[in-house]
């Protein structure tokens, strides 16, 4: 039986898109990451390039759905265009808002108008590595620690009555 050119091309066609998921953790070493992807849930995919968006790179959660693209309808020759990890979406955005998140729960919210809100999971620190410049007002709600010394409840000693000046804070 011979399938006519139509038919073939119908056929890579059907195959050009697929849905999968995320089997193992992706290797992030080589130029290009890669991983392994299960498609209908019985097909097994190894080495398959993940493209991702300039300025970007995350490795995916195992369990991450991917849409791959089978370049000329090839399923042997695909690559992950797009992922999601649905269990580590933040939900309840409003329009225009974009949030950059990840699997413990950190998120940079960028807030559509009303500022950028910078979340770390419950009790870990934002760390700024490098020489940090703030033009504008800067508000803390709580105590703020100096070479060491706290702001709210430092001393100072050699206070005198007077014009005089006080020395450095201890702590």
């Amino acid at each position: 039986m011979s399938h006519s050119y139509a038919d073939r091309l119908f056929r890579r066609l059907q195959g050009l898109f697929q849905i999968g998921r995320i089997s193992t953790p992706p290797d992030d070493t080589g130029a290009v990451q890669t991983g392994q992807v299960t498609l209908n849930g019985t097909a097994i995919r190894d080495g398959v390039p993940i493209v991702q968006d300039y300025g970007f790179s995350a490795v995916l959660p195992v369990g991450s759905q991917a849409v791959v693209l089978n370049v000329s309808g090839d399923a042997s020759n695909g690559v992950v265009i797009r992922s999601i990890h649905q269990a580590s979406r933040p939900k309840g955005l409003k329009n225009g808002q974009v949030c950059l998140f990840d699997m413990a729960g950190n998120q940079v919210l960028l807030t559509n108008g009303s500022g950028i809100a910078v979340t770390p999971q419950s009790g870990q620190p934002i760390t700024l590595n490098g020489k940090t410049v703030i033009n504008g007002p800067l508000e803390v709600s709580d105590d703020a620690t100096i070479g060491g010394i706290g702001f709210l409840e430092h001393l100072h000693g050699g206070v005198q009555s007077g014009g005089s000046t006080t020395e450095k804070p201890q702590s």
